[in-house]
């Protein structure tokens, strides 16, 4: 259509204006998706930790495996339920942890952070296949040989191959570094359930986590475990569980996140308004001319809201390509739920290039409201009266 080549051709004729209403569209844009990806980011890493096949065990009205505890005789006979699977050596896929925490610092002379320490048994990693050592052995039973996930080797670096952490008066040697596919566990050092009981004079166990034979009968074996006045458990398949340890920081990163997007994109809609009364105070006799040719009022308001929609797509399209480049990039945080760290990654979706996209066009639109509508009602008379800029 003739006004959309009119538009397009008069956003290049102000580049210079066009560029830095550009660059503050996709700065808010660039914001908005990062916030997104963040916060998706660390959904996805939580929800990748467990296994659907999965159920943790813990004690009612605990919120959290540190907060949980379960008696040996308690274990015992929720590792033999019926639902639990077998192993080939007739063991039950079952495994009962402790979970404690772990202070290290990140770099020489660097800051303290709070690590997950679990302790745990060989059975872990028939419970939990995708877990898997990605350098190294497994801890021996019985010794004070750790773990740790390869996020924590990459941070610490005490906790590497063959280096002795420090904790409980005991020194633990790491034998190995293990990779979970971008989990959770990633972040957590491991070790031997009872020699960390033994240290940290505990007698109870935090959790355990058992493999069902089919996923489908946890509801079932949910709500049978929960009713039984022996137990006093609450029972969750293990996504779940850690998905919730995520939902709060989430959920502040998305609330602050927005809020400042909306600080900002008050200031890119003014930007554009600003670039687009300019443009209609340069076309007055332009637009004067248009309407002799017979175009109308409606027209000349499609033509100057298309324009300012396109600026607030390419302005978009800015944004999205600087997000892009975080995808994947890794960062950590403390996880408020649990208190430790977490690493966890940044994840672009085409959603959320979607969701930018219609944004920084709705910052447009709405920037280029105003002038439009100014622009539709200047009088023929007055428009060819002033002389073009």
């Amino acid at each position: 259509m003739l006004w959309s080549a009119y538009s397009l051709r008069n956003l290049w004729a102000r580049r210079v204006t066009t560029l830095l209403t550009l660059l503050g569209l996709g700065l808010v844009v660039f914001v908005f998706v990062a916030i997104l990806m963040l916060a998706h980011g660390l959904e996805r890493t939580m929800g990748k930790t467990g296994d659907p096949a999965n159920a943790i065990v813990m004690s009612k009205g605990a919120l959290s495996e540190i907060e949980s505890s379960l008696s040996r005789e308690q274990t015992g006979v929720l590792a033999a339920q019926p639902e639990v699977i077998t192993l080939a050596d007739h063991q039950a896929a079952a495994v009962r942890e402790i979970a404690l925490q772990l202070t290290l610092r990140k770099q020489e002379g660097g800051s303290l952070a709070s690590l997950s320490l679990r302790g745990s048994s060989p059975d872990a990693f028939a419970v939990r296949p995708l877990v898997r050592i990605a350098q190294g052995r497994l801890w021996q039973p019985g010794t004070t040989e750790v773990i740790v996930g390869t996020q924590v080797a990459k941070q610490f670096p005490e906790a590497r191959l063959s280096e002795t952490l420090r904790f409980g008066r005991r020194e633990w040697t790491v034998v190995g570094i293990f990779e979970a596919e971008g989990s959770g566990f990633d972040s957590e050092v491991w070790g031997d359930a009872e020699q960390m009981m033994a240290t940290f004079h505990r007698t109870l166990f935090s959790s355990m986590t058992v493999r069902l034979a089919d996923p489908t009968v946890l509801p079932a074996f949910k709500a049978r475990l929960e009713r039984d006045p022996r137990f006093k458990v609450s029972v969750k398949r293990e996504p779940e569980y850690y998905e919730g340890k995520a939902e709060g920081l989430a959920r502040l990163i998305r609330v602050t996140g927005l809020f400042l997007t909306l600080v900002f994109s008050v200031g890119a809609i003014l930007g554009a308004t600003m670039t687009m009364s300019a443009s209609v105070a340069h076309r007055t006799t332009e637009i004067g001319t248009l309407r002799t040719l017979g175009f109308t009022r409606s027209h000349i308001l499609q033509a100057f809201l298309l324009e300012s929609s396109l600026l607030g797509l390419a302005g978009g399209l800015l944004g999205v390509a600087g997000a892009a480049l975080l995808n994947s990039v890794t960062i950590s945080t403390v996880n408020w739920d649990t208190g430790a760290e977490l690493a966890f990654a940044f994840h672009l979706t085409p959603t959320m290039v979607g969701e930018g996209l219609l944004f920084a066009a709705g910052m447009g639109i709405i920037g280029g409201l105003v002038p439009a509508a100014r622009a539709a009602h200047i009088e023929i008379v007055h428009a060819l009266g002033q002389r073009t800029v």
